[in-house]
């Protein structure tokens, strides 16, 4: 597995549909660099904490691979319709402005994440379902999303990527998405492959979550059933531990203002949980151990505060 190191790199800004292009040049990075490959404008909320704590406090690189222009996630969306003028429960309507709207949702998440880079790949966001299928072999170019994959990468070398944990009860495109990063990978020189981890959001409170290996799929096997990384979104720090990451999951997940049911996880989820893919063989366990224990840090150091002095009232 490559060692994290000092990089000097072109930074692109890419964004597709309202033709928005923005280069940043010559950054320099000392953390860990990831690609999120997802199926929806919406689903780096899983592990939203996880990447702010790589971009903002390890100074690593973030970008997202978003496949689908998100136009099916109409159904949600009343509340956004007086917020942005439109119908947006009215399906032709939605399918005409949800996908500029959706990315622009992305964008500004991204910004609090500290997100670098956006490959839209604009696919067709068909409706739900639980079938993996429906996408990759009806609504979805797959070749296109494989060699862009490809592309992507081979040219920026990343240590690691993230997928939604293709569960049973999973949406579908979520399942697509995690297949195609998978497969992808595999497809790389060994010696080239960044390590490749799939992830959920969980409560402490929850029941152990078991997951080994999807349906027919063997590269899905992980090497544990349950979590073999996580991430506490309720660590706590400031003034008397009153504040925690969720704060920023909050901050996240507000700017997708079209998604009704999104939104409705605000507070949901003390965890980011990380399931390790047996594709990426034993020693990336030691690499993703390491990145985990830096992640684990606070880097806020507390502070005090004189107390405001009393008033009295002057005595008749």
């Amino acid at each position: 597995m490559k060692k994290l190191a000092v990089l000097l790199l072109t930074i692109t800004f890419y964004f597709t549909g309202d033709g928005l292009q923005e280069t940043m040049a010559q950054a320099i990075t000392h953390g860990p660099r990831v690609l999120v490959v997802m199926a929806h404008p919406d689903d780096e909320s899983t592990f939203s904490v996880t990447l702010y704590k790589i971009a903002k406090e390890q100074h690593g690189i973030v970008d997202l691979f978003v496949i689908t222009n998100g136009e099916a996630g109409y159904k949600y969306s009343t509340l956004a319709e007086n917020y942005y003028g439109l119908e947006l429960t009215d399906e032709k309507t939605a399918r005409t402005n949800l996908p500029a709207i959706r990315k622009k949702e992305l964008v500004n998440a991204g910004h609090i994440l500290s997100v670098n880079g956006y490959y839209f790949m604009d696919q067709k966001d068909a409706r739900y379902t639980l079938n993996e299928k429906e996408p990759l072999d009806t609504s979805w170019n797959v070749p296109v999303i494989k060699k862009r994959l490809n592309q992507i990468l081979t040219s920026n070398h990343y240590d690691f990527v993230f997928t939604l944990l293709p569960e049973n009860t999973t949406h579908g495109q979520h399942k697509a998405a995690t297949l195609l990063a998978l497969n992808a990978i595999a497809a790389l020189p060994v010696d080239n492959r960044p390590i490749i981890l799939g992830a959920v959001t969980l409560n402490k409170t929850d029941s152990v979550t078991r997951f080994s290996k999807y349906a027919q799929y063997p590269l899905t096997r992980t090497l544990t059933d349950t979590a073999l990384f996580r991430i506490d979104r309720s660590a706590s720090f400031s003034y008397k531990n009153r504040v925690n990451y969720k704060v920023i999951a909050n901050w996240e997940i507000a700017e997708h203002k079209s998604q009704g049911l999104t939104q409705m996880t605000m507070n949901d989820g003390d965890l980011e949980g990380f399931w390790y893919f047996s594709i990426n063989g034993t020693p990336g366990i030691n690499t993703c151990k390491a990145l985990f224990n830096r992640l684990s840090y606070t880097p806020y150091a507390p502070k005090t505060y004189l107390d405001a002095q009393p008033v009295y009232s002057k005595s008749k």
